[in-house]
């Protein structure tokens, strides 16, 4: 028989991902045994591509007179190609066959994201139908979606620590730009503040003298924001004390800004009257500024609302705060995860996954509590609880 009238007549079947055994089979100790010791030898650093190369190389041991290869697409790539065959390798990936020297041959998809699917060819059809070779295939499927899994998680790991060195020197850097700027900074204060000293003395046009309280203004403001985002990276030594949280607010939405503004946020301020709070300043400033650029970025398409609301907690032992958006949300099986390190889900480089769980352990470490929710129809709610200063009332 040729391999074209093999085609005709034994066209490529495939299993669905998931599929159940429709009947008990005795699955030869040896074929299990291979794929288990390559699992346990494969080095814990290795990536999936090596896993998986060990699971295939494991399997032809078993299946010698058979022919077994994993396809894994990935674009713009070529398609990663596993293959091991004892009439040797001649895939054509413009066919639907990796093995064309045999007759018979099945798909067995085992990583739906990467179009991931294991092939096996027999030369025989009863060969390929046996129960004990369809169950030996679904625990060899199982197998290579966990290495699959795990090299995709720790690639993910590897380039999120990459991202935070790459934000920890731009933090250096803009560290020493800031630096720079603060003494053109105060020349331009002081020349301003000598003009219109001057200005006012010799009878300088009104509209001048405006002019020059404006740009002393704008340095003052850039001068004050320089300072406080140089106190705010500056690793913290201070001891909890009772500080006013929307002064803290405040703070943060000063650093976030640019972004808000960027995004077309409006921010809605609905603060109550409540008691001071005990806490850090810079790490609670962190907090907010996590917040407020994380609802910036899910508003950045769309352009809302950012409300931020404040009120004491009906034990009276608690501030809550609550940070809400009309953003394009979270879907339901991400919610448990989010803040989870290096959990994120966006796709441009934008996320590292780090903010939200920064956020969780400095709350945890205030003796606090923070919980996320989310909105309806879409968004996101955040509810953070600190311990309230009672004695003092604000």
């Amino acid at each position: 028989m040729t391999v074209k009238a093999a085609r005709r007549k034994a066209p490529l079947q495939e299993t669905p991902a998931g599929a159940r055994e429709s009947q008990p089979s005795a699955i030869p100790p040896g074929w299990l045994e291979g794929v288990l010791l390559a699992m346990s030898e494969v080095d814990p650093e290795a990536d999936s591509e090596e896993r998986i190369t060990a699971l295939v190389e494991a399997a032809f041991q078993a299946l010698p007179d058979c022919a077994i290869g994993v396809l894994i697409s990935r674009p713009p790539q070529r398609p990663l190609a596993i293959l091991r065959s004892p009439l040797g390798v001649t895939a054509d990936f413009q066919h639907d066959r990796l093995f064309p020297e045999f007759p018979f041959e099945r798909a067995f998809p085992f990583g739906s994201e990467d179009g991931a699917v294991l092939r096996l060819a027999t030369s025989t059809l009863d060969q390929l139908q046996d129960p004990a070779m369809e169950a030996f295939m679904r625990h060899l499927t199982a197998a290579l979606r966990g290495s699959l899994r795990h090299g995709r998680s720790r690639e993910a790991f590897r380039e999120q620590i990459i991202q935070s060195d790459k934000l920890a020197s731009l933090g250096q850097i803009a560290a020493g730009v800031i630096h720079e700027l603060n003494n053109p900074l105060t020349s331009i204060l002081a020349y301003t503040d000598y003009l219109h000293r001057k200005g006012v003395r010799t009878g300088l046009d009104a509209a001048d003298l405006e002019r020059l309280s404006r740009i002393h203004e704008a340095a003052t403001r850039i001068q004050r924001f320089s300072r406080d985002l140089t106190t705010y990276a500056r690793p913290s030594l201070e001891r909890p004390i009772p500080l006013a949280i929307h002064d803290v607010i405040d703070r943060a939405l000063l650093f976030c800004e640019h972004v808000l503004e960027q995004s077309g946020v409006v921010v809605l301020k609905r603060f109550g009257e409540i008691p001071l709070v005990l806490g850090v300043h810079e790490q609670l400033t962190q907090v907010f500024v996590n917040l407020f650029t994380n609802a910036a970025q899910a508003l950045r398409s769309r352009g809302s609302t950012l409300e931020i609301s404040t009120r004491l907690a009906e034990s009276g032992e608690f501030v809550v705060i609550e940070v809400s958006d009309d953003g394009s949300g979270v879907e339901a099986d991400h919610l448990p995860h989010i803040f989870d390190p290096f959990f994120t889900t966006r796709t441009d480089g934008t996320g590292t996954g780090l903010g939200l769980s920064i956020v969780r352990n400095i709350i945890h470490a205030h003796g606090g509590h923070v919980r996320a929710s989310a909105q309806t129809p879409h968004g996101m709610s955040f509810a953070l609880e600190l311990p309230a200063v009672l004695e003092v009332t604000r």
